[in-house]
């Protein structure tokens, strides 16, 4: 049964979501768990996990994607404009846990350290102003795109098509800057998880959004990106709970932070002071010396 939007009780409406999506969250770490016990008695290798994960949860999406099929204008848009607070935070949540979140902040960290957070704080903060100062304007004005949005805005006189003009360039060159990385990063992670070309993991990827979204525009975006927050946040909390258990003995990875933080700070001085350590770079200030000089 597709999901519908509330006419006339939303308190029913979010009630019938919770329940779906509880069933879902109950089915999904049932099937975790069921993958865990098959590698452990059958002996399954990672590419064959890999294989079933990709059909099952895509295919999972790829389902809500056409039960959230839609003709309507206003949902295909905008999801009726009435989905509800929490799970729009779900859904945008999401969207920012992307290939982009997983891969390249991460990587950006690790390769700049401290300076890797800018990109971080860069990534979150045009989320924090796009819900701030465009999305609620976009609601009162009853707009369904940005061109829309500034056309009826800032299109004085004879600007008006000029100013939506402008509008649709931009948006289309930001998404197309957004997108390339985002398809780079999923064919990345599909080859690598089932052991495919990267080519053919891009279009595998590809394939999969168009199947969850395009016949239910922004409303089956939403309901499928619930569900992928439901998917994500599994696979953030239990590598790192299973750690913070192992490191410290706490099962809760955001009180264990700080002890870990700071033996890795001790850890760090202990390296740093090391002997060899000191030797070396005794060894790398005498090479660097006779350049100095001249």
């Amino acid at each position: 049964m597709a999901i519908q939007t509330p006419l006339l009780d939303p308190g029913t409406f979010v009630s019938r979501l919770n329940k779906i999506y509880g069933w879902y969250v109950g089915l999904f770490l049932g099937f975790v768990i069921l993958v865990g016990i098959a590698e452990w008695l059958f002996g399954l290798t990672p590419k064959a996990i890999g294989y079933i994960f990709l059909i099952v949860v895509v295919g999972n999406f790829a389902m809500i994607g056409v039960y959230a099929r839609t003709s309507a204008i206003a949902q295909y848009f905008v999801a009726g404009r009435e989905v509800p607070a929490v799970y729009n935070g779900m859904a945008t949540a999401s969207d920012w846990m992307s290939a982009a979140s997983f891969i390249s902040m991460a990587g950006a960290i690790m390769l700049l350290g401290y300076d890797g957070l800018a990109f971080v704080m860069g990534w979150t903060g045009g989320f924090v102003l796009l819900a701030v100062f465009l999305a609620p304007y976009l609601r009162k004005l009853g707009a369904f795109t940005i061109p829309d949005f500034v056309g009826v805005r800032f299109g004085y006189g004879s600007y008006g098509q000029l100013s939506r003009v402008a509008a649709l360039l931009i948006t289309i060159l930001v998404g197309f800057v957004y997108i390339v990385p985002q398809v780079a990063g999923v064919g990345i992670i599909v080859s690598r998880f089932i052991g495919i070309p990267f080519a053919i993991g891009c279009f595998v990827g590809l394939i999969g959004v168009l199947m969850c979204s395009m016949l239910g525009g922004m409303r089956a975006v939403t309901w499928t990106q619930v569900a992928q927050y439901i998917v994500l946040i599994v696979a953030y909390l239990v590598p790192s709970v299973a750690l913070s258990y192992n490191i410290t003995g706490n099962p809760v990875p955001f009180v264990s932070y700080g002890q870990v933080m700071a033996k890795n700070t001790e850890k760090e001085k202990a390296i740093f002071n090391d002997p060899k350590e000191l030797e070396v770079k005794e060894l790398y200030k005498k090479k660097q010396s006779p350049s100095r000089q001249r």
